[in-house]
């Protein structure tokens, strides 16, 4: 089992590790910075829920999944790059990232589910590209 570890608010995920797991980063306040190595494909449910001080996440093309409130309550993410390879965002995946400013859907991504970007007081740029198909009721509210 992949051990991971926060040290100077950097996140260390170890190269061979194929899912950041239901609650890994789970209320972890003093993570500032993640980057995800390749070999990751699946961010799960809660993930890096209410990490507060999170400000950069690289996710690589590798990621085809993120789960239901995987960074929700990260409030000072300014910025989030979904690749082309993600197919499914979940459910309030992003939940009142009260810093987010810019977001774009990629065409691989079909369905925007419910509240997934709500609360997400700072958003001035949305591009949503032609892949997707469904926008889940209060996507972008608030």
């Amino acid at each position: 089992m992949a051990q991971f570890e926060v040290k100077d608010g950097i996140a260390i995920i170890p190269e061979g590790t194929t899912c950041i797991k239901r609650e890994a980063f789970y209320g972890c306040t003093s993570l500032e910075s993640v980057t995800i190595p390749e070999s990751v494909t699946e961010i799960r449910d809660y993930a890096f829920h209410g990490c507060t001080s999170l400000e950069s996440v690289t996710i690589p093309e590798s990621v085809t999944e993120i789960g239901d409130d995987a960074f929700s309550g990260c409030r000072k993410l300014t910025a989030i790059t979904i690749p082309n390879s993600v197919t499914s965002i979940g459910e309030d995946a992003f939940y009142s990232c009260k810093s987010l400013k810019d977001i774009t859907i990629p065409k691989s991504v079909r369905t925007i589910k419910r509240c997934t970007f709500s609360s997400c007081d700072s958003l001035e740029t949305v591009v949503i590209t032609k892949g997707v198909k469904t926008i889940g009721e209060c996507a972008f509210s608030n």
